[in-house]
């Protein structure tokens, strides 16, 4: 669940103190804000010496009964428009963001596709409330092992059932209103987290979260298993695929340098002078790009475009920073099998199925689906310069961290290239009283670069080479080549002049 809930801990910390007959446009107002109340801490002083599995289920029973609701486009939008209005309150800023942001995109849209492989439903608001727990779980642990539909159903079954008979998810009108404020912070959440992951800065991004959400330390108390969420040192049944020795990863140390999006892999990891695996391109259809969601300034959610390599024995792979014929495919499907699947076509018409095996359909130059194009036979050099912004945070979620970055390439026509970039943040310190701001440039870069196709070739002052991924995007219909627009890497850049 990191893009499947690329989005916990006691569930009845969840519910707001509502009365039974609260009306339907008043249920999202403080939607957390019962997590410091009694609930809460009637779960959480015994969250250490006994699982919130026996917990939960102390406090009713252990059915697991469905709780529909209709979701429509007016609840969204006045969901959104809430959200907005109590942010406004104490972070203007970050209001205007998420205001701006929700106008262009669709949380609904994006909350389904992180329940696609999993056996929540999106119609669901114990499913949806489900999710939300556990996103806060991984986010406070900062693990992008995927829980087993075992450990969902657990969390489901034992934290969200309890409260079945009680409002706001007794109730039509109060459950559909509630779910869907779950399912908008659930976004949220999410989108900041993946922005301070990339950016190395997992504890600053906790450490700042509104105190509607859980204490961090109360969820790292806990590690999920088949039964729910445990108690560590307790039962202890593998729940996360994990990616080696069923282990739960720990949270990175702060001294790690991050990854920034958008930047190349470090000169360690420096190619062979000749491929080794050239042949991968004998196999190839063709290149594409689909649209999909990624965090900006704020942690807000954005677009974001992956490139895609499709092969001619129906299978495809969202490749990342390294040239393909530098990618042992075999080793990357072990590795990193979420980023392979398979496709069809039929005309114009293709279907995409990842691993959890839930097809989507797309149509080529449709708005999410796209040809990439390489760079034409002969073409060795780029008079441009691209741009990439990004950034995290969670000032969309009402914290207090901001975070901008910028990286640009210049590329020249005599075969010489200039890189450089920057990166700002801020603290407005609305939670701890002490406001601070930080930035600094990215050191100059430079030397000679190559390109021959679908491969970009760089070398630096001291010699050293790396061979990146390259394709132009495509506009119109047909498909025609874009130069303002590059994949450089894995990561989309556009020509800022």
């Amino acid at each position: 669940m990191t893009r499947t809930i690329a989005i916990v801990p006691l569930a009845a910390a969840l519910i707001p103190l509502l009365t039974a007959s609260a009306p339907a446009q008043d249920v999202g107002a403080g939607i957390l804000q019962g997590m410091q109340q009694q609930q809460f801490q009637t779960l959480g002083a015994r969250i250490d010496a006994r699982s919130v599995g026996e917990v939960a289920g102390s406090q009713g029973g252990d059915a697991a009964p469905a709780l529909p609701f209709a979701s429509n486009p007016e609840l969204r939008a006045a969901t959104v428009a809430r959200h907005v209005r109590e942010l406004r309150d104490t972070n203007p800023i970050a209001a205007a963001e998420v205001a701006r942001e929700m106008a262009r995109q669709d949380y609904d849209a994006i909350f389904r596709s992180f329940l696609s492989d999993t056996p929540l439903r999106p119609d669901d608001a114990g499913d949806v409330l489900t999710a939300f727990i556990v996103l806060q779980w991984m986010v406070a642990n900062d693990t992008k092992a995927e829980p087993s539909p075992a450990a969902l159903r657990a969390v489901r079954r034992r934290m969200v059932a309890p409260m079945a008979d009680k409002p706001p998810l007794s109730q039509g009108p109060t459950r559909a209103a509630f779910a869907e404020q779950v399912k908008l912070r659930t976004v949220l959440h999410h989108a900041g987290w993946q922005a301070a992951q990339r950016l190395g800065m997992v504890p600053s991004f906790v450490a700042g979260l509104s105190k509607d959400f859980i204490p961090p330390a109360k969820l790292r108390a806990v590690v999920l298993t088949d039964d729910g969420l445990v108690a560590r040192g307790g039962r202890r049944a593998p729940a996360a695929r994990a990616a080696a020795g069923g282990a739960l990863p720990e949270a990175p140390v702060a001294a790690v340098a991050p990854v920034v999006p958008g930047t190349a892999p470090p000169a360690a990891a420096e190619p062979s002078a000749e491929p080794r695996h050239a042949a991968n391109w004998a196999g190839v259809e063709g290149v594409y790009f689909r649209s999909t969601t990624g965090v900006g300034v704020g942690g807000m959610v954005v677009i974001e475009f992956e490139p895609l390599i499709l092969f001619r024995d129906g299978g495809y792979y969202e490749i990342d920073d390294a040239a393909l014929e530098d990618v042992d495919l075999a080793a990357e499907r072990a590795a990193k099998p979420r980023r392979f699947g398979r496709w069809t076509r039929s005309g114009d018409a293709y279907v995409l199925t990842g691993t959890g095996g839930k097809p989507q359909d797309y149509k080529l130059q449709d708005g999410s689906f796209f040809k990439a194009y390489p760079a034409e036979a002969g073409e060795r050099t780029i008079t441009r310069s691209y741009r990439r912004m990004s950034g995290g945070g969670n000032t969309a979620m009402g914290g207090d961290v901001m975070i901008a970055v910028a990286n640009r390439y210049d590329f020249r026509p005599d075969g010489t290239y200039g890189r450089g970039g920057s990166t700002g943040a801020t603290n407005s310190g609305a939670t701890t009283g002490v406001s601070s701001a930080v930035s600094r440039r990215r050191p100059p870069e430079g030397g000679r670069y190559g390109l021959d196709r679908h491969t970009l070739t760089l070398t630096g002052a001291d010699g050293r080479s790396r061979r990146l991924f390259f394709a132009y995007g495509s506009e119109k219909d047909p498909p025609q080549r874009d130069r303002e627009m590059a994949f450089i890497g894995g990561s989309v850049f556009t020509n800022p002049d």
